[in-house]
C-alpha cells in the first residue's frame, strides 16, 4: 500500500505519542524512586528517560518535516519552484 509523506507524518505523529506515554510511565516510576534516588534502578531510568526524549524529538521532528515537505512556506520546493 503506497502512502503519502502526510500519511507517513501522521502515522510518526502516533508514534510520538505512544513514546510519550512511555516517558510518563518511566517518569512516575523514577518519582517512586525518590528516596533511593542514586540507586542502580534509578539511573538505568534516568538513563532510558534520556534515550526516550532523544527518540521523542527525533520522532516529532520527522513527523513535522513530513507532513509539511510539500507546503510553498516550508522552503524545501526552492529548487523546484517554476514562477
Amino acid at each position: 500500500m503506497r502512502k503519502t509523506l502526510y500519511e507517513l507524518g501522521t502515522e510518526y505523529e502516533c508514534s510520538a505519542k505512544l513514546v510519550k506515554e512511555r516517558i510518563e510511565h518511566k517518569r512516575e516510576e523514577l518519582k517512586k524512586l525518590r528516596n533511593c534516588i542514586c540507586s542502580n534502578e534509578a539511573y538505568e531510568l534516568k538513563r532510558e528517560l534520556r534515550q526516550l526524549y532523544a527518540e521523542y524529538r527525533e520522532t516529532k521532528e520527522i513527523a513535522e518535516y513530513l507532513k509539511t515537505y510539500y507546503d510553498i512556506d516550508s522552503g524545501r520546493r526552492e529548487i523546484f519552484s517554476y514562477k
